[in-house]
């Protein structure tokens, strides 16, 4: 018979009795019996019998199929309206299963809740209200209830929203806005999962019918709904202020062939921003429009920007502060276009795509069930703003809520208003500041790895230390009467011969009897941490399935050889002990027996302990390695407000508290709380902690820093929070070492295949030691002198050998002679700016490297194309034109490259703008990228503009790029000119050339050139010492792989000294090159170091795979090692291969060294060196030997912290300051 038990909280009368027998009866034949009945029914498969009792309804079938309906019946009890609080299955009074426990729901729960989107939840929510719903149309007494108290709840909401001060909402001052703002709207972020799409056409689709959806209108509105749509995640956001567009959207994108539902719907309030309108002169095209944009959208300050061409008109939403509307207005004339404000006004701006927080808060304090009622009567009070996923009791004062940070909802502030919460007389709640705090609430979060880790280690070693100090009390007087009273003393001696002297039973010594009082607590006390691991560690083996094989022949650690050698040596000492008792005693002044091994049990268990515990204490030292980089993160942060475009009101809070887009301070020699981005202040950062760079970077406003670093420029600056607490570079670059921990090297595979097999090994060598001498002894093979004990005879006297082969043994120096080292390799890279994510694996392989690929740009050199020289050619008629010429040229070439993100764009542009500080408006709107070869453009010229040189000369067309382009379109150039340029590329100087036609100038419709660029990345100051260090002290070959012309590649890897150079090869064509390279000979380990993204196909390829990263891309990037260091990092590879060859040395010698142990311990434990003088190595020293072992292999590997760079980067310092001095010639042809 099952027993099913439902308790129905909402169940009360007869008409939902009624309903639940009609739900019941569509799974079974429905029968009511009163419960005095039960044990006299006639059961029957179809039948279930109902007893209802209050709330509880209990349901008797005989169905051994019925587990799988309960599932069926709940829910169905659900879809009718009732609240299932819990159930329960039983057979014969024990629990089958229940509502409490049921793992599958757990495990699926949990893996969505945990996650951003909480999809359970909010679905469960919406099927909750349509069932209740449906159940107060069938209940009259609950549907009385509801009406009476939506009356109540609504005069409730009313006095609250009366009773609640604003200053509880509010945190910003309004009264220095120059519009009169309304009150925030509640926007709304919808996201969506979208299945189906597989390419940017499909995300394209959707986003065009979002746009049909909207209206074309909400482009250029600043409250307008916004829409993205994200091709990775397969997910769509939208920001609406309706929620009814929700089923419209559904539907639209349905229309579209995908499969769209809603996971988040989260209210998201309005802030105040600062609108810009201004007016844009020179515009004429797209073009135009899509560089401003592009350039004003890196600034920081900027949230939202948009640009009309028809009335040249542009809206910019912006952050409020000092020299915001300056650095926009420069941006924009940067660009080549004229700029006038029109206005300024506050509104309130939505901002777009914010990432919900939830968040756990303790409350202490509540004293009556009042009290978590009043609190979720607050948090509720909200409305959808929060959404409250668990509400705190009495027995659980904690509550858990999601909402989406900005405006009125901070954590701070409902910290602050939760402490301040009381009942007003009305019944309601009301916060009020004025009195003292009832509550004390603060944030709690999940403990860290780090803090676990510790908490794990302290309670480990807190629990060996406890044993030890049994064991070390009771030691001493088992050392004064085991081995003063019994071998150091002599025979004549009173003390020894009163505790040899026989007493009680037998012939058994008083010594005997004190050794049993004392080795018994030191054996079931302080030695049972052995005893209880190696019982688990077999019962998992025993009752989990394991193949026969394992249990066999893979079973067991350290644990089971301790307590079996402990084991063994007190359980024969108590046989030993009994069969003395049964001897007879030993006449008056003669010793009685005295053979057991009671002592070695104490000293066993006392040297195994001191090993363990020094072991814990180097094993902790050694995770420091990692750990100590989350202690630099700080605890508490100095907060500042922005108030009429001045930082003020410092507030020192805790970091967890902190919002994206707080504002703090960081003053000198102070470390950012979390990572920011400088808005005010220019200070220089120490980042070694990070990179591993010792000189001090210049940090100024649109800068990013990191927690970590320190302001150790004197300079106090103001930052503006990115991340959240948890989610800094910091704590990335932590995560990433220890997911490389999880990646074990192959040597490491080698070490746990033989720890697996080697306590079988030890156990069937001490059980074959044992019978050896045991038959060597019965046979007579041995001499009588070697029987040194007087009771128990050669079974006992062969037990001592097998004892010390239990002990002596140790598999754990094996285990962890690559561990050990690994993880302090792992913090010494981490400490030089390098991350290992392809963690042992990597290292192995970084020993190994014997070819090492570069990538040239960004790698070899600074990744930054300077001007260095310029030509003007000229014709001899135009000498007179030199200036007009000049600055045709230099204008002409900057609005050619003013929206391209090229590097070579970048020097031309930033080399007119120090030519020319101030250029006119842009006169090339429209630009052709001709590909592989340069720009071409039509030159415009306002007629109205009066007399200047573009309306004297009137230009129509220009082009720049390379010689092919040149030659593309017949420009003419001279044996002058070209050895010009021949000259240039010999200097490692890549060129750029201008022509334009210009029939009022040279009388022609054809090109003429008019001006030659080179320039030249420069080669990092390091390389080349790096290149020799890698050639001749680690014997490697180096290679240059780079899609630069053959000249140039040529002459700087002459200048370098690298001999192996590919050249003119496009990014996807690297990664054939490194197939070449490696087939070249199968035992090359090439290395391929690049920037990480336009090299990734070369990077995975490569057996190691080495990046240059800024540290933002940690999580995607596919390489084995990052380096973090932008200033030197090649020196950073230096010490990668340099330390990955020292770390796996020792991993060698470690494990070298862990195994001779072995070789040689456990022989000599068993006593091959017997026979010499009968000497032997006792089970107490095996012991001690033991804990040397494991203890010197940790030793070793801590020793690897003396380890220093063999480079140094204040050898090779940048001078920042020094200015490239751009050469002009003028030639006359």
């Amino acid at each position: 018979m099952k027993k099913f038990t439902i308790l129905l909280s909402n169940i009360h009368c007869s008409e939902c009795e009624t309903k639940v027998k009609s739900i019941l009866s569509s799974f079974y034949d429905l029968v009511s019996i009163n419960d005095n009945k039960v044990l006299a029914v006639d059961w029957n498969n179809g039948q279930m019998y109902v007893i209802f009792n209050d709330s509880r309804v209990e349901l008797l079938v005989n169905d051994r199929s019925f587990l799988f309906k309960t599932k069926k019946i709940i829910t169905a009890l659900k879809r009718g309206g009732f609240i299932v609080e819990s159930w329960e299955v039983t057979r014969n009074g024990i629990i089958e299963t229940s509502s409490s426990f049921n793992p599958k729901l757990m495990k699926t729960k949990k893996a969505l809740e945990g996650g951003f989107y909480d999809i359970v939840k909010f679905f469960q929510n919406v099927q909750d209200e349509k069932d209740q719903k449906r159940h107060r149309e069938s209940c009259p007494t609950c549907k009385t209830n509801f009406n009476s108290k939506e009356g109540d709840d609504e005069k409730k909401s009313k006095k609250n929203k009366k009773d609640r001060p604003v200053s509880s909402l509010l945190e910003f001052d309004c009264a220095s806005s120059t519009a009169t703002l309304a009150e925030p709207e509640n926007h709304y972020e919808a996201i969506f999962a979208v299945q189906g799409m597989t390419c940017s056409a499909c995300s394209n689709s959707i986003m065009d019918k979002l746009g049909q959806i909207f209206g074309s209108e909400v482009k250029m509105k600043a409250l307008a709904p916004k829409y993205s749509v994200n091709l990775i995640e397969n997910t769509v956001m939208v920001m609406i202020e309706n929620k009814q567009l929700i089923n419209q959207i559904t539907e639209g994108i349905e229309e579209l062939g995908f499969d769209a539902q809603l996971i988040e719907l989260l209210p998201v309030r309005t802030t105040i921003k600062t609108k810009v309108t201004a007016m844009i002169g020179g515009m004429t095209c797209a073009a135009c429009s899509n560089s401003i944009l592009a350039a004003v959208d890196e600034l920081s300050f900027v949230y939202e920007s948009a640009i009309d061409l028809v009335s040249k008109s542009g809206s910019f939403i912006i952050e409020d502060g000092p020299n915001h509307l300056n650095l926009l207005q420069t941006t924009v004339e940067d660009c080549g276009f004229e700029y006038e404000l029109v206005s300024t006004e506050n509104i309130n701006f939505t901002l777009g795509e914010m990432k919900s927080r939830t968040v756990r808060i303790t409350v202490e304090g509540m004293c009556c069930e009042e009290c978590p009622e009043l609190i979720t009567d607050y948090l509720k009070s909200f409305g959808d703003a929060i959404v409250l996923e668990d509400e705190a009791t009495l027995n659980n004062p904690i509550i858990k809520f999601t909402y989406i940070p900005g405006g009125e909802i901070t954590v701070r502030s409902i910290i602050k208003d939760l402490n301040h919460l009381t009942l007003s007389k009305e019944g309601g709640f009301v916060v009020d500041y004025a009195q003292k705090a009832k509550f004390n609430c603060h944030l709690t979060s999940e403990e860290t790895i780090d803090e676990r880790l510790k908490k794990m280690s302290r309670r480990e070693l807190h629990n060996i230390l406890i044993r030890l100090s049994i064991a070390s009390v009771l030691a001493i007087p088992t050392f004064i009467f085991g081995i003063v009273g019994m071998a150091l003393l002599p025979k004549s001696n009173g003390f020894r011969k009163w505790t040899e002297h026989p007493i009680w039973a037998g012939n058994t010594s008083r010594n005997n009897w004190i050794l049993l009082f004392l080795s018994t607590p030191v054996y079931f006390f302080a030695a049972d941490i052995f005893h209880k691991k190696a019982i688990m560690e077999m019962k998992a083996i025993w009752w989990n399935n394991s193949s026969w094989k394992r249990r066999l022949f893979k079973f067991g650690s350290m644990n089971l050889l301790m307590s079996l050698g402990t084991s063994v040596a007190y359980f024969s000492s108590i046989v030993l002990l009994c069969l003395s008792s049964q001897q007879k005693k030993s006449p008056e002044g003669e010793m009685g027996s005295h053979t057991t091994y009671f002592d070695a049990v104490v000293f066993l268990t006392f040297f195994l302990l001191i090993g363990k515990v020094l072991e814990s204490i180097s094993k902790i030292k050694t995770a420091e390695a990692i750990s100590t980089l989350s202690s630099l993160k700080k605890t508490t942060a100095n907060m500042v407000t922005l108030k009429d475009g001045k930082y003020g009101d410092d507030e020192d809070i805790n970091v967890k508290l902190l919002e994206i887009g707080d504002y703090v301070k960081i003053s000198a020699g102070d470390s950012p709380p979390i990572d920011c981005v400088i808005v005010e202040g220019t200070s220089n950062f120490d980042e070694s902690a990070l990179t591993g760079e010792s000189i001090p970077i210049t940090r100024s406003p649109g800068h990013q820093i990191f927690t970590g670093t320190i302001n150790t420029g004197g300079n106090v600056v103001i930052a503006k929070v990115l991340t959240l607490e948890g989610e800094s570079l910091l704590d990335q670059i932590v995560k990433t070492v220890r997911d490389g921990q999880m990646k074990k090297a192959p040597i490491q595979r080698v070490a746990d295949g033989i720890t697996g097999y080697f306590v079988p090994i030890i156990v069937l060598l001490a059980v074959l030691t044992w019978i050896i001498w045991l038959i060597l002894g019965l046979s007579n093979a041995l001499p009588k002198s070697y029987l040194d004990i007087d009771t128990g005879g050669w079974s006992f006297w062969s037990l001592q050998f097998a004892i010390a082969v239990f002990v002596v043994a140790c598999p754990c120096g094996i285990g962890l002679a690559a561990p050990t080292a690994l993880f302090v390799g792992s913090g010494l890279a981490c400490k030089h700016g390098i991350l290992a994510k392809g963690g042992g694996a990597s290292f192995q392989d970084g020993a190994k490297t014997n070819v090492v690929c570069f990538d040239k740009t960004g790698t070899l050199t600074y990744g930054e194309t300077k001007i260095t020289d310029y030509m003007l050619v000229m014709q001899k008629s135009l000498r007179r034109l030199e200036k007009v010429v000049t600055l045709m040229a230099i204008q002409l070439s900057r609005d050619l490259e003013v929206s391209s993100k090229h590097p070579l764009a970048r020097a031309v542009k930033h080399f007119a703008e120090a030519k020319y500080h101030k250029l006119a408006a842009n006169k090339v709107p429209e630009v052709t990228t001709l590909p592989g070869l340069g720009l071409r453009g039509k030159i415009v010229v306002d007629m109205t503009e009066g007399k200047t040189i573009w309306t004297e000369c009137q230009p129509k067309e220009v082009i720049l790029g390379n010689e092919k382009l040149m030659m593309e379109y017949n420009v003419e150039m001279t044996a002058d000119v070209t050895n010009l340029l021949t000259q240039w590329k010999s200097e490692q100087k890549s060129v750029i050339l201008l022509a334009v036609t210009c029939p009022k100038l040279f009388g022609d419709d054809m090109f003429h050139l008019i001006m030659c660029m080179a320039c030249r990345d420069e080669v990092r100051k390091e390389a080349k010492d790096v290149i020799a260090y890698l050639t001749k002290n680690l014997n490697m070959e180096c290679w240059m792989i780079t899609g630069d012309n053959s000249l140039t590649a040529q002459a700087i890897g002459k200048e370098l000294g690298i001999v192996n150079i590919v050249s003119e090869v496009l990014p996807s064509e690297k990664e054939a090159q490194i197939k070449k390279i490696q087939a070249k000979d199968p035992k090359n380990v090439v290395a391929m170091i690049g920037d990480g993204i336009n090299d990734a196909p070369a990077l995975s390829l490569a057996d190691v795979g080495i990046s240059l990263s800024s540290g933002a891309d940690l999580a995607v990037n596919s390489s084995d090692f990052i380096l973090l260091n932008k200033t030197h990092p090649l020196i950073s590879i230096v010490t990668l291969f340099d330390l990955c060859q020292v770390v796996f040395r020792r991993v060698k010698f470690n494990f070298g060294w862990a195994l001779i142990y072995n070789v040689i311990g456990v022989p000599i434990a068993a006593g091959v060196i017997y026979p010499f003088h009968n000497s032997r190595l006792d089970p107490v020293w095996a012991s001690v030997a033991m804990a040397l072992s494991s203890l010197s292999v940790v030793t070793s590997s801590l020793l690897l912290k003396l380890y220093r760079s063999k480079l140094r980067p204040s050898d090779f310092v940048r001078d920042e300051q020094s200015k490239v001095q751009v050469k002009g010639t003028i030639i006359c042809v």
